[in-house]
């Protein structure tokens, strides 16, 4: 070969490295970015492309009730979340149920879209997760054992060391009395454990005291009768709690979706119908649309 020729042949393997490597950079690159902007589906999409409501739920009074015998479901928020798929044009699907500490844990792992049974709003579960509307209201009172005459005359002294709290860790109890009365002792419980367990500490002496509302302490009185007494008046209760649906934090178009399905039943009075039927205690929720 000529010393032209290889010159010739030098200078278009040259030009075809200059051509080849802008593109194979642009395509990396193309790729790189590609999988950087891919975002994980959210809830609201996942929803949406399933049709579906995923449902996890811890039972509880009339809010949630579930047969131990038949499996068989009702309640408030069961014939609430039910009504609000059907109007979405969604289904729901119970697919797990959960103690109370494991409620979050749930949604972060996206076993479940929501929680479709009462939870409260407090700031401890505000770090974790994010709430719906509220869809009535909980009056929590003070109660103690039947019969206590040793305990002090104002709610205001129960905020000293000698006064046992039934509490469940990190649950709206335990944030209760630190929050109204901070220099007395919490007597814990882990957040599996039931409802009538905490209000059992009161009545066998272990506490003094627990928060509990109404309705819940008349289910537990059936079978305990003229176990409790009422030490905050029933007009002017220690707080009223808003019960709402618990949700994934930080998936906005999700929330906005049950927020709005919720608004739309509230204005055709199908949530009130919901508690009305249930509610065997007269008054043991405050409703929404009496504060508006």
């Amino acid at each position: 070969m000529s010393e032209l020729a290889e010159k010739r042949s030098f200078l278009r393997l040259l030009g075809s490295m200059f051509v080849a490597a802008p593109t194979a950079f642009l395509t990396t690159k193309a790729t790189q970015n590609a999988e950087l902007f891919k975002k994980e589906e959210t809830a609201y999409q996942r929803v949406m492309r399933t049709g579906t409501l995923r449902c996890g739920y811890t039972p509880y009074s009339i809010g949630f009730m579930k047969d131990p015998n038949t499996g068989a479901v009702s309640g408030i928020y069961y014939d609430i979340v039910t009504r609000l798929a059907q109007n979405l044009s969604l289904k729901m699907e119970l697919v797990e149920e959960v103690g109370w500490g494991e409620q979050i844990e749930g949604l972060n792992a996206k076993r479940y879209d929501l929680i479709c049974s009462p939870t409260s709003l407090n700031s401890g579960r505000a770090r974790s997760a994010d709430f719906s509307i509220p869809l009535y209201y909980s009056p929590v009172h003070i109660w103690a054992k039947k019969g206590r005459a040793d305990l002090p005359s104002t709610i205001k002294a129960f905020d000293n060391p000698q006064i046992k709290i039934s509490t469940l860790d990190g649950e709206q109890t335990s944030v209760f009395a630190k929050q109204f009365f901070p220099q007395a002792q919490q007597v814990s419980l882990p957040q599996s454990v039931p409802f009538s367990d905490l209000v059992m500490q009161v009545t066998t002496g272990k506490a003094d005291i627990v928060f509990a509302e109404p309705l819940a302490v008349h289910e537990f009185m059936q079978t305990n009768p003229d176990s409790l007494q009422q030490l905050t008046p029933t007009e002017q209760p220690l707080l009223v709690v808003p019960n709402v649906i618990l949700l994934p934090r930080g998936e906005y178009e999700f929330k906005e979706l049950i927020d709005n399905g919720l608004r739309e039943m509230f204005n055709s009075h199908l949530i009130d119908t919901s508690i009305d039927k249930y509610e065997t205690v007269p008054n043991s929720y405050v409703r929404e649309t009496a504060r508006r």
